[in-house]
Parts: C-alpha cells; structure tokens; sequence
C-alpha cells in the first residue's frame, strides 16, 4: 500500500518595485550628485522621492524551482550549489507573457550585475540600480533574475530565476532606475 504524502502548500513570491528618479532632481537634491560613485549614487537616490514607482509581481522559472529542488537531495550532485541571483535583465517584449517554463527575456536588451543583496532567512532582496549613463536608449518593459551573466545562457549554471513584465520606462540619460526585487519563501 501507498502511503499518501500530504503537506502544506509553499510557493515562492517575487515582487519587483520599480523606482525612477529624474537626474536633474538628484541634482538639485543631493550635493554634488555627478561627482559621486555609482554606489553613493544608489544610495543617494533612496532619499529622494522616486517621479515614478510601480509595484509588480512575478513567475518563478521552473529551472529554479528544479535547482531548489536538487540542492535538497542529498542524492544529487554537481547541482551549482552556490549559485546566487547574479545579474539583471531587462528587455522589452511585454506582449509575449511570462511562463514558468521561460528560460530568458521574451527579447533581452540589457544586463547588469546585482548592485546589493540582503536576506532575512524568507526573503532575498536584490537590488540593482542602473545609472543616468547606462542601458540607454531602450524601452524596457520585462525583468529577470540570473544566476550568472545572461549571455552564458550554454552554461548549465546560469539560468533565469523568475521573468515579469511592468509599465514601459524608456531609459535615457536624463532618469536613473532602481528594481529592487524580493523573493519570499512563504505558505501558499
């Protein structure tokens, strides 16, 4: 006879929170705004109230839950076990969805390394703040976390983590953008 497992419904959320600020806001709010690192930037634009913000949510890849999965079984080996959420993605085909099943951007554009990560023990925030100077001259309008830089995609250790899609922002040099994007370990 088979014994029936029964369990508590878990399930990863991610949420993605959207922050732009105009750079001659910054400049009139922060002391010598241009003449500052990329990192006092980012944390300069945190004290400035952000011209647009937006809140959205996500799929999680099935190749993570699968990682997740692996590195819980003893019996598995060779799975990447100290992988982290490495980079960020952008791209601007909102139209095409989200899918568990995704393995990149509907059409990525632009990446980046994860600016600054910090976890509770439920939640991982990575936060990622691209400059008045970078990923310029796009409309980007979907995310995705890696494990490593997207353009090693061959690599079995990179893979995307979660996909979503959010209002268009067209990037130039006059906004920067922060995504700061949280995934939580938590009960169905």
């Amino acid at each position: 006879m088979e014994q029936e497992l029964t369990h508590a419904s878990a399930k990863i959320v991610g949420r993605i929170d959207k922050k732009v600020h105009d750079v001659s806001e910054l400049r009139e709010s922060v002391d010598g705004w241009d003449e500052l690192t990329h990192s006092e930037k980012r944390i300069a634009s945190r004290t400035v109230d952000p011209v647009h913000e937006e809140t959205v949510y996500n799929v999680t890849t099935d190749r993570f839950h699968e990682y997740l999965v692996d590195n819980l079984d003893p019996g598995q080996t060779g799975t990447g076990s100290n992988l982290t959420a490495a980079y960020l993605a952008l791209g601007d085909d909102s139209a095409s969805g989200t899918a568990t099943t995704d393995t990149d951007l509907n059409n990525r554009l632009y990446s980046e390394e994860v600016t600054d990560h910090a976890d509770n023990g439920k939640d991982l925030l990575c936060s990622t703040f691209i400059d008045s100077t970078e990923a310029n001259g796009n409309s980007y309008e979907e995310l995705g976390l890696f494990t490593g830089d997207p353009a090693n995609l061959a690599n079995s250790d990179v893979f995307m983590i979660n996909h979503t899609t959010f209002s268009a922002v067209t990037k130039d040099n006059s906004k920067t953008v922060t995504f700061d994007v949280t995934l939580t370990f938590s009960d169905a």
